[in-house]
C-alpha cells in the first residue's frame, strides 16, 4: 500500500463524511454492504505541478465523460495543497460571490498540508457555474497539488443516494 495516498483518501473522506473505501479500488473483502461493484467513485488521485509562468485558465471541473456505472459527471474538487513556498499560485474563484451580493474573485492561497472542497453539481444534480476555478500563474518557485475528483454519487434505481 502507498502511504500517501491511504491518507489522502482518509482525508477526503473525513471531508465528505464518507466511507474512504468508497473513493478507490476496493479489495473483494471491503466491498460494501449496498453494492456489488468494485468500483471506486472517485477518480485516481492527479499530482500537479506549476513552474513558474505556468497557470491553468478558468475552467469548471462538471464534464460528461463515458456514462460509468451510470455516474455521469464530478460532483466535488478537492485540492490538497502539498507546498506554499511560492508566489502566487492561487486557486482563484472568478464566479464567486460575496456574502453581501457584492462579485469578487475569490483567491486561495495555498497552505501546505491543507485542501479545500468544493462541489461541481447543485443539489438538484444541476451544474454550478460558479464553481469555476484556476490557478493563477506561479510568480516564484513552484507549486505542488494533489486532485481528487468524486464522481455524482451513486443512486439505486429507486433514487436513493447511497452516500
Amino acid at each position: 500500500k502507498d502511504i500517501m495516498t491511504d491518507v489522502l483518501y482518509r482525508r477526503a473522506a473525513d471531508l465528505l463524511h464518507m466511507d474512504e473505501s468508497l473513493l478507490r479500488w476496493r479489495r473483494e473483502t471491503e466491498i460494501p454492504e449496498f453494492t456489488e461493484s468494485k468500483i471506486g467513485v472517485a477518480e485516481p488521485l492527479q499530482c500537479v505541478n506549476y513552474q513558474v509562468g505556468q497557470q491553468y485558465t478558468p475552467h469548471h471541473d462538471f464534464t460528461m465523460p463515458n456514462m460509468v456505472n451510470l455516474q455521469p459527471s464530478r460532483f466535488a474538487t478537492i485540492l490538497f495543497y502539498l507546498n506554499d513556498d511560492m508566489e502566487g499560485g492561487e486557486t482563484s474563484f472568478p464566479l464567486w460571490v460575496h456574502a453581501n451580493g457584492e462579485p469578487e474573485t475569490l483567491k486561495v492561497k495555498p497552505e501546505k498540508g491543507k485542501a479545500i472542497l468544493f462541489y461541481n453539481l447543485l443539489p438538484d444534480g444541476n451544474y454550478d457555474n460558479l464553481s469555476m476555478h484556476a490557478a493563477t500563474p506561479v510568480v516564484k518557485g513552484e507549486k505542488w497539488l494533489i486532485n481528487l475528483w468524486i464522481w455524482d454519487p451513486i443512486k439505486d434505481h429507486r433514487g436513493h443516494e447511497h452516500l
